[in-house]
Order: C-alpha cells, then structure tokens, then sequence
C-alpha cells in the first residue's frame, strides 16, 4: 500500500513518541511496555523499532531485549551543542585585530558574494566596522579575490561572463580584464587587495585559510587608507598568514 502524506507524517509522529519515551523511561522499557503505553499498533510498533534500530536512533540489549537510546541520538546532540564556525573562529579574530590594532574578518563564499562569518573591530578611533552577515561582491573586497582566486580557469571563465562588476565606490574594478590579472597575481602571491574598492578610505588585504586538501574560507584586515603604508603592509600578511595556519588548523579539527 502507497502511504499518503498523512499517513507518512502519523509514522514520523509515532517514531518521534517512542524516542521521547525511551528518553523519560528510568529504566529501559520493553516491547510490552512500549506497546501498552504508547498506544501503537503491534505491527506498527514492531516495523518502527526496527526502522529506529537500523538508524541507530535506539539501541536493544541484546540479553534483556529492552530499549534504550542509541548512538545517533548521542551525535546529533553533540553536533548541536557544537560552537559554530563563528563562534570557533571569533578568538583567533580578536586576537589578529589586537596584535595589529586593526579590524578583521572571517568569510565564507555565498553564490557571488561573500559573507562575514566573524570579525573583531579595532578599538582605534578611525576603524572599519565590519558586521557579522554582511555581504559583498567577490570582485570588490579582498576575500572575495581570495575566493575566485580558488576556482579553476573554467570556473572563473564562467564567473567573469556571468558577473556584472558594478561600481560600488570610484575604484571598484570595472574591467574583467583587469580583475583576471588580479586574480593571477592573488594565485601567485597568496593575497588579495582591495585598494577602496568597496568602501571609500579602506584598503584591505586577505589570504585564504585552507588545509593541504581543503579550503575553509578568507580572512582578511580591513584599514583606513591613511594607516594602510608600505611598511605596515608587511606586518599585515605575515600577521595574517600566520592566524590562517592557526584557523586552518582549528577548523580542520572537525570529523
């Protein structure tokens, strides 16, 4: 028999009672009492036990044939309780924009733009304030160069047919021609910048935060112009390279 959508949510219904059940027992029940407390059909109940079993949701001692909780229940817990990205992230962040008296920001990429996941703004008078969940154009700020300096020729071919690289201030790029020799230089050297290019007075510079094998996202410093000098410019990527290597390798902690 085809079940319909009620009958299919009544099933997930009946599941989700037996793991609350098992969940408040003191001790664990067993069929008899699932089936009198619960009020399932026997052959419903027995199919359900077995679904729940072969998941891994419920776990049967195999010398008393009672039920308890089981393994995925225990991860899915664990997973939930886990810090997110952000949060992993945010003391290595605060720890950059101490050292180097300057905002920073961690980001992730979103379709044609990218994210901030993190950051810590410098307590200087004249700093950028860099919101957690703002957006930008991967062509105008420097983690997003960082991003389509990660993709393939053929990625980035079918990136710069697609984008539309409005202006956002004077210096945003405009020339896709131009951005591809940026993007070169960015896969050369390891850093991107954006001189202005998305917020009049801040220059900024990223690397990426990435394993061997995998690429986590970008971090980057986010300077007034006037603070952004040559000599600076140096302690900025070595100061970054090194929190990378310490984000890569906390995030890549993760099973």
């Amino acid at each position: 028999m085809k079940l319909t959508s009620t009958s299919a949510v009544k099933s997930l219904d009946r599941g989700l009672d037996i793991l609350e059940y098992v969940a408040g027992c003191s001790e664990p029940p067993s069929f008899s009492q699932l089936l009198a407390s619960l009020g399932i059909p026997r052959s419903s109940l027995f199919h359900l036990l077995t679904n729940l079993l072969s998941r891994n949701f419920l776990e049967r001692d195999p010398r008393t044939e009672r039920y308890r909780l089981g393994a995925e229940i225990v991860e899915i817990a664990r997973k939930a309780q886990r810090p997110s990205l952000g949060d992993r992230v945010t003391p290595f962040l605060r720890q950059l924009s101490l050292e180097m008296s300057e905002t920073c920001g961690f980001y992730v990429r979103l379709a044609d733009s990218v994210e901030v996941v993190a950051s810590a703004i410098s307590t200087q008078a004249l700093s950028f304030t860099m919101k957690v969940g703002m957006h930008a154009p991967l062509y105008a700020v420097s983690a997003g160069k960082i991003m389509l300096s990660e993709l393939s020729a053929e990625e980035l071919s079918r990136y710069l047919a697609r984008a539309t690289l409005a202006p956002v201030t004077p210096h945003t790029i405009r020339a896709k021609s131009r951005l591809k020799k940026e993007i070169a230089k960015v896969k050369a050297t390891g850093f991107a910048y954006s001189r202005e290019e998305f917020t009049l007075g801040i220059s900024a510079v990223a690397t990426a935060v990435r394993s061997e094998s995998k690429f986590y996202g970008a971090i980057n410093l986010a300077v007034p112009t006037a603070r952004f000098t040559l000599g600076r410019e140096a302690e900025f990527r070595e100061a970054l390279r090194r929190a990378a290597q310490i984000i890569a390798k906390e995030i890549s902690r993760d099973p």
